[in-house]
């Protein structure tokens, strides 16, 4: 099970790993885009959790809706539609509520995945995020039909996206 704290920690988590890897982003950035990537997500996910902080949600559904807005508005480029459909097509399986267990994590990971392969237009093999979201998603899946747990779940789910 995965609670509403829970989230709120995760969200606090990606704000710390986003910004102290900002400059290597950034620098893996330079190569193929506009180095900004780096700079882009920590401001994204910075500005997420004080959302959060300063506006507390009720639910989860809200609290990834609240995320999803201010990634929208926050990251530039391609990334900020991108991260910010995720979580607003994964906000949308848990509105109102407060846990999410197995079936809604696996509903919350393929409504995320199937926004961004919609918003980004990519299939496997593009050479894109779809690249890791795919193998992912289908790992989380066939986690619980293996009748794992929410942890099970996502240790696969990060497994096949490396």
């Amino acid at each position: 099970m995965i609670t509403l704290s829970q989230i709120l920690a995760w969200i606090s988590q990606l704000d710390a790993v986003y910004t102290e890897n900002k400059a290597y982003l950034t620098e893996l950035d330079s190569a193929i885009g506009d180095a900004d990537h780096g700079i882009n997500m920590a401001r994204g996910f910075s500005a997420a959790r004080k959302t959060l902080e300063e506006s507390p949600p009720a639910d989860i559904g809200a609290a990834l809706k609240a995320v999803s807005m201010t990634l929208i508005k926050t990251v530039g480029g391609a990334s900020g539609p991108l991260y910010g459909t995720v979580f607003l097509k994964a906000s949308v399986t848990c509105m109102g509520q407060e846990t999410i267990d197995e079936e809604g994590l696996e509903r919350l990971f393929s409504e995320g995945f199937r926004g961004v392969q919609q918003r980004g237009k990519a299939q496997v093999g593009d050479k894109t995020m779809i690249d890791a979201w795919d193998p992912a998603v289908t790992a989380l899946k066939e986690a619980r039909s293996s009748g794992g747990d929410v942890a099970a779940m996502l240790q696969a789910a990060a497994a096949a996206a490396e």
